[in-house]
């Protein structure tokens, strides 16, 4: 019997997700769309091409309570891969573990 090998390099799960976003990179606004989170991370597609390490301010809404509640962190670009005429962007949080355990399960139920 043959055994399976795991590839996949990712230490947790992600969750689909189809939201938009604004990255705010050197004073400039990027739109981009969410494609997945996980307890640590968000995936994003962009036209903009940034660079690992950099800093990147990620902006977005989630409906709450019939409206809104608006989400604002800092984040570090782990990986921006060309994909086609787009690029995914992978993102680590720099927000307090406790915070963003809360943030994961509000964008989960959304």
């Amino acid at each position: 019997m043959t055994a399976l090998v795991k590839n996949e390099k990712r230490q947790h799960i992600r969750i689909p997700a189809n939201r938009p976003v604004v990255m705010v990179i050197n004073d400039a606004s990027i739109f981009a769309t969410m494609t997945d989170f996980s307890k640590h991370g968000i995936g994003f597609i962009t036209q903009a091409d940034v660079t690992r390490g950099d800093t990147v301010e990620v902006h977005f809404d989630i409906s709450y309570n019939k409206g809104f509640h608006a989400f604002q962190f800092n984040a570090t670009v782990k990986h921006c891969l060309k994909i086609e005429d787009k690029r995914h962007v992978g993102v680590r949080l720099k927000i307090d573990e406790n915070q963003y355990t809360a943030l994961f399960d509000e964008i989960y139920a959304a």
